[in-house]
């Protein structure tokens, strides 16, 4: 019994996310961790509302080494599971790059969008440093 209504639930909750009742969860991310060339950043995500995580890189003193959402376990037919967004950059060059990460759906646009940005100096050796990571324009 418990089954068929976590279904129901988790049904109508996607009903209700794919008409905009709803608003996916937005938490704060998950802090990063920098390791000499290589920074990590990880955001809770749930595209089954709609919801997910893109991100824009400014500057060519990083790269993207891993760009992946990672469901959290699930039993089998459960509906509206969220997870784990991962990236980690990599140090290319000496400079500063600016990553915004931004969490919404890809067909509209609100105020109630997620922005964080992360402000990120490669020194000439290589080693990363995290300037600056949290909301947009705080």
């Amino acid at each position: 019994m418990h089954s068929i209504i976590q279904k129901i639930l988790g049904f109508l909750m996607s009903i209700m996310a794919f008409f905009g009742l709803v608003k996916a969860p937005a938490p704060d991310p998950v802090p990063f961790e920098v390791r000499g060339s290589t920074v990590a950043f990880a955001f809770d995500s749930n595209p089954t509302t709609g919801y997910g995580w893109t991100y824009t890189l400014e500057g060519d003193c990083i790269r993207v080494e891993r760009d992946e959402y990672v469901q959290d376990p699930a039993l089998p037919g459960m509906a509206g599971v969220g997870g784990t967004q991962y990236y980690t950059f990599e140090a290319v060059r000496e400079g500063t790059a600016t990553v915004t990460f931004t969490y919404a759906r890809a067909w509209e646009q609100t105020d109630a969008d997620r922005v964080i940005t992360a402000e990120i100096a490669v020194s000439p050796d290589l080693t990363l440093s995290v300037k600056t990571f949290g909301p947009k324009n705080a």
